[in-house]
């Protein structure tokens, strides 16, 4: 059995030991089956999901050409209206074709159109759109020959967006999407995090619209104006976000890197999808700015051609990459179909990186990829895709450690595992109670029918099933 009191976790142990009166007790009863820790998402981008909610989802459409792009979208010229009309999860490699802002110009779409990539950072729109956002006739110009659009400025301007009409509502939608799946803590990793979306969170979180607590990282750009925010226990800092344009060569790197370490204490979470981006960030700070890093807390977000053998004499830093598996569910197939592109065998390698003793845990980058904890793990443990193929890898790694990953590994990454991440005495009392017992299942598919039936946080029931 386990105490909970004043939102802790008072005592573990066999009921008969507990010397308190039952009738002063609220008492669920597991049914034998699993209880964890509350699940960290150790990356999401809690706005933009929430305003995924009001976005139509391609991830499913496949486009193959222009004409595909033109069939799909006729059914959108006739409608007129102010209101911006949005898309997510388009990918467009598959397309040989050019397409440039003409293209979409031309398809004749009456109302503001954004649609965003499946990675979420490359936007594709038409000239009337950027007018509408406020970009003169100059900028407009520059977007068009930096087409598909990865602006800073139009993701600022698409965030002012999402916190408009239905935001509130959604935002309660989201939260009990959260709760149904057992999510107790959030690392809110946006690159363009500011002051004022961290006060924006503040007040979801006082006046009990979120009832997740949040570990809130301050963009890279951003973190000098974070000086006299204090940290609480619902909503609090964490690592400093990076995300250094790939482009830039290895000095470039460098010299970014070092103003950073020499300017702010700080930990340190970087984005970094391609092993070359990877490798010019760890040989940076591991092998030349060693001296000032000290044991800062560096974390590799994504870490998706992390190559764990070839870093492995990084094992004993305080690295920690930060993986998303479900990825190779949902978009495992466009890796499967691009295997000149990617090494297929070394994408989210968790079994090397746990061979290895290397710290890792799980995001799922939300909204760019399925939230669902379950298919998640399902997703790390096999290797599956949604078209039923499988993306070949190193190993397979044990059930066991991907719900450490999900929970006290995460904790670790923010610096939080004496208060969150484990059932112990003395920890906050965030935990979640499964339909299931997880050591009873024989067949990876059987994770597909785990639900969450109780999620407590800080010591208060916040979803029960039914």
């Amino acid at each position: 059995s386990i105490l909970i009191k004043n939102d802790r976790i008072k005592f573990i142990g066999d009921i008969d030991d507990i010397n308190i009166s039952f009738k002063s007790l609220d008492i669920i009863d597991c049914k034998n089956n699993s209880v964890l820790p509350g699940l960290i998402d150790s990356h999401i981008h809690l706005f933009e999901s929430i305003s995924n909610l009001e976005s139509i989802d391609l991830s499913g459409k496949l486009f193959n050409n222009r004409k595909d792009i033109e069939i799909y979208f006729k059914n959108f010229t006739n409608q007129k209206s102010p209101k911006v009309l949005k898309f997510h999860g388009f990918e467009h490699r598959n397309i040989k074709q050019k397409i440039n802002i003409e293209f979409f110009d031309n398809l004749n779409i009456q109302r503001p159109i954004i649609i965003k990539h499946r990675t979420g950072h490359l936007v594709f729109t038409n000239k009337k759109t950027l007018v509408s956002l406020g970009f003169n006739k100059n900028e407009i110009e520059k977007y068009s020959n930096e087409y598909p659009i990865n602006s800073k400025e139009i993701h600022k301007r698409i965030y002012q967006l999402s916190t408009q009409d239905k935001f509130d509502q959604n935002i309660c939608l989201y939260n009990s999407i959260l709760l149904k799946y057992g999510y107790t803590t959030l690392v809110e990793a946006g690159a363009l995090n500011d002051v004022g979306k961290f006060k924006t969170i503040k007040k979801y979180i006082n006046n009990k619209t979120i009832d997740q607590n949040i570990c809130y990282m301050p963009g890279a750009e951003e973190i000098k104006n974070f000086q006299d925010i204090k940290n609480n226990r619902n909503l609090y800092l964490g690592p400093t976000k990076f995300m250094i344009d790939e482009k830039y060569d290895y000095n470039e790197f460098k010299n970014i890197l070092n103003k950073y370490l020499k300017t702010f204490n700080n930990d340190a979470a970087f984005h970094a999808i391609d092993s070359e981006t990877i490798h010019k960030i760890l040989s940076n700070l591991y092998e030349d700015n060693k001296d000032i890093l000290r044991n800062r807390i560096i974390r590799i977000e994504h870490a998706t051609e992390f190559i764990p053998e070839y870093y492995k004499n990084y094992n004993k830093e305080n690295l920690h990459l930060i993986f998303n598996p479900n990825f190779i569910y949902d978009h495992g197939d466009f890796y499967l179909n691009n295997q000149d592109y990617f090494d297929i065998k070394n994408i989210f390698n968790l079994y090397e990186s746990n061979k290895y003793g290397f710290n890792y845990g799980i995001g799922t980058d939300s909204p760019f990829a399925n939230n669902n904890p379950f298919l998640l793990i399902y997703s790390a443990l096999t290797r599956n895709t949604k078209n039923g193929n499988n993306l070949p890898g190193k190993g397979q790694i044990h059930l066991t450690e991907i719900i450490k990953a999900f929970t006290i590994n995460n904790a670790k990454s923010i610096k939080m595992d004496k208060k969150i991440g484990s059932i112990k005495t003395g920890k906050n009392a965030d935990l979640i109670i499964l339909n299931k017992n997880l050591s009873n299942i024989k067949n990876y598919n059987e994770l597909l029918e785990v639900k969450v039936i109780n999620t407590i946080i800080n010591g208060e029931t916040k979803y029960r099933l039914n």
